[in-house]
């Protein structure tokens, strides 16, 4: 009988022991991973590589991928309706999402799940959640937390900066990428700062940049205005280097950047720092309440009530969302019936993600296809019990997925991307700590701050506001109105009956365009672009 274990992947590992290689889901390792042991086969990608396993059965032969696209082109699939549709849902739930394949007949394995496929090609998958450890509250505990931190955050830097000619480090102004200069700063490791300049003198940003730059007195090179390249509603371009990704591309806001950049510093081998995964780790999230008051015992009731009074949610309404124990696959199931019933979820900040809605423009082909999931809601558990945890697993694993989509993208001509807040100790080491250190009355992300003490001034981390962008966005869709209406009523997804041409044509008619629209607008642009490359 044929072995129904001949596909190979594009890059395998064999491991002999099942137990050591399940510990590298957990890993930043790129490509497939398989263990065989004659009766079974179990294959996944580690999760913070940025890739996903995806899978297939061919006749006798299982075929494995980070690539669903390479897989598709070897079955002859098609692009699959609910993938397309549901991109187009903001604040889609991860959990959903990373289980959705772009083709039809192409299963997707989600982060931290295994595949495990035996003689009889059964096919069955178990997830293998991260390990976060809490750290204890007491103060040595603390102490020895932040120099975990700390030390995590220089040995991610300087392996990150090893063997490669040139490095390049994005400086924004803001706390994350100040950062990243800081410590290759503490490591003394010569890099050039790479700024996009603001519209505005201004802005706030384009300020601490310029007093970052200054500080550490590097070498600089400067870029036009993010908004004045941005290829945000553009849904009819190539992509870099024709190569088309595996999944539509969520950074065309700053793609002209991306682009200049990497013909700016054309210059041979060279990496790139990025502060991606820095809000994830060190800002509060929306559910961060939810998370403390299981924390404060008999102090619950009181802080409770204190969070409703500060934020002007009345009691009856923020009680019972503190207090919701809802498990996630409930929640989830629940929240995709109200999505079919009302088209839309409830507001709840405190609960497993955020609110999400069909898009005004979606047509009712296009909501059936979004609500045909390939799998039971019900089933799926978190990436970690406390919310706040899961949350920022899950924002992470999607951060992790644009920096290797940047790779993939610019793969012939540019650098390497990268951001030590990826690094799986980094965000160990992060989670670790007591989340009530997310919070200050004066710093931002004061849980970094303590960790970067001595290596970088206080003064970034005191900034009261960020820089205004939001009129980026409406300079950016005045240039492109007329032809961006004509793109998406005659385009892919208009062809697929996914979008309603006539309420499309009714919104772009209006003299200002709402900033909710603006946002549909923008994914509408990137999946439609993607679509037009691959149906």
């Amino acid at each position: 009988m044929p072995s129904p274990f001949p596909g190979e992947p594009p890059t395998r590992e064999t491991v002999a022991d099942l137990d050591a290689a399940t510990d590298l889901t957990d890993a930043d390792h790129a490509g497939v991973i398989v263990f065989s042991d004659g009766e079974e086969l179990t294959a996944f990608v580690p999760a913070w590589s940025g890739q996903q396993l995806y899978w297939a059965i061919d006749g006798r032969t299982v075929l494995l991928s980070t690539s669903a696209r390479s897989i598709a082109k070897a079955i002859g699939a098609d692009v699959n309706g609910c993938f397309l549709s549901a991109s187009l849902i903001d604040s889609f739930p991860l959990g959903a999402s990373f289980r959705i394949s772009p083709w039809n007949g192409v299963s997707a394995i989600a982060p931290f799940e295994v595949l495990h496929v035996n003689q009889d090609l059964a096919t069955r998958t178990a997830q293998i959640p991260p390990d976060v450890v809490p750290t204890n509250a007491s103060d040595a505990s603390v102490d020895a937390g932040i120099v975990r931190l700390r030390t995590a955050l220089l040995e991610a830097t300087h392996r990150r900066s090893q063997g490669t000619a040139s490095i390049t480090c994005d400086i924004s102004g803001g706390v994350d990428s100040g950062a990243n200069a800081y410590l290759l700063r503490a490591l003394h490791v010569d890099f050039t700062g790479v700024r996009a300049r603001a519209n505005s003198e201004w802005n706030l940003d384009d300020i601490w940049a310029g007093h970052i730059i200054n500080d550490l007195r590097i070498p600089h090179v400067d870029f036009p205005p993010i908004g004045s390249t941005s290829f945000t509603f553009d849904a009819t371009s190539g992509y870099p280097d024709g190569n088309v990704p595996d999944t539509p591309i969520m950074w065309s806001d700053t793609e002209g950047y991306v682009r200049a950049l990497r013909d700016r510093l054309r210059t041979g081998p060279h990496v790139h720092f990025t502060g991606l995964g820095g809000d994830e780790l060190f800002a509060p999230l929306p559910t961060l309440p939810w998370s403390l008051m299981r924390k404060r015992g008999i102090g619950a009731p009181r802080m409770a009530i204190r969070y409703c009074l500060r934020n002007r949610i009345p009691l009856r309404r923020g009680i019972p969302g503190l207090l919701s124990t809802t498990p996630y696959g409930e929640w989830l199931s629940r929240e995709f019936h109200e999505l079919a019933a009302h088209g839309t979820t409830r507001k709840d900040e405190l609960a497993w993600s955020g609110h999400f809605a069909f898009p005004s423009y979606m047509s009712e082909r296009g909501k059936n296809l979004a609500l045909d999931l390939p799998f039971d809601p019900s089933g799926i558990q978190p990436l970690n019990r406390d919310r706040t945890v899961h949350q920022a697993l899950e924002s992470l694993l999607m951060q992790a997925s644009i920096t290797q989509q940047l790779g993939d993208v610019f793969s012939d001509s540019g650098p390497k991307w990268t951001s030590p807040f990826l690094d799986p100790q980094v965000i160990h080491a992060a989670l670790a700590l007591p989340m009530g250190m997310q919070r200050h009355a004066s710093l931002n992300k004061p849980m970094l701050y303590k960790a970067m003490r001595g290596l970088m001034p206080r003064e970034i981390f005191a900034r009261a506001t960020k820089g205004e962008y939001s009129s980026d966005a409406y300079t950016s869709i005045s240039r492109q109105k007329d032809q961006m209406e004509r793109d998406l009523t005659g385009g892919a997804l208009a062809d697929l009956g996914i979008i309603d041409v006539n309420v499309l044509r009714e919104k772009f008619s209006l003299k200002l365009l709402s900033s909710e629209f603006l946002f549909e607008l923008q994914e509408l642009a990137s999946i439609e672009r993607w679509a037009r490359h691959v149906c």
